[in-house]
């Protein structure tokens, strides 16, 4: 047995969109909720270094295994070829590909509600 769905149920299931949409895309990849729960948190602009620096560490520690050498470099070629360039489009961040910095952009209160709060002293 099928269902078709009228115009109506269509719009009704459709109640975020495609700005929901984007959003949940934005949040869908680790590396990226890394980057924005860190942005969160600290004084900005941070380097891409640093994000990168910082990343490495934080598979590392779920993964025990060191992955500091080559792996940072490579990390930091991700982040500036495919994740920070697809949070800017999104304005999740602002990208400054000259200066190598990222800070947060102008749709930080959307992130807020769907990334996990940090608690000092706590998980």
């Amino acid at each position: 047995m099928t269902t078709e769905l009228s115009d109506r149920d269509l719009s009704e299931f459709d109640a975020g969109g495609d700005h929901q949409d984007e959003l949940f895309d934005v949040l869908s990849n680790p590396r990226r909720r890394f980057v924005l729960d860190n942005l969160l948190t600290v004084e900005m602009p941070v380097p891409v270094e640093t994000l990168a620096t910082e990343l490495v560490e934080w598979e590392a520690s779920l993964t025990d295994l060191d992955r500091r050498g080559g792996e940072r470099d490579a990390v930091e070629i991700s982040l500036v070829h495919n994740h920070l360039p697809k949070m800017a489009d999104s304005e999740f961040v602002e990208y400054d590909a000259e200066d190598r910095t990222v800070t947060l952009g102008d749709r930080t209160d959307e992130l807020r509600a769907h990334l996990r709060p940090t608690v000092p002293g706590g998980e």
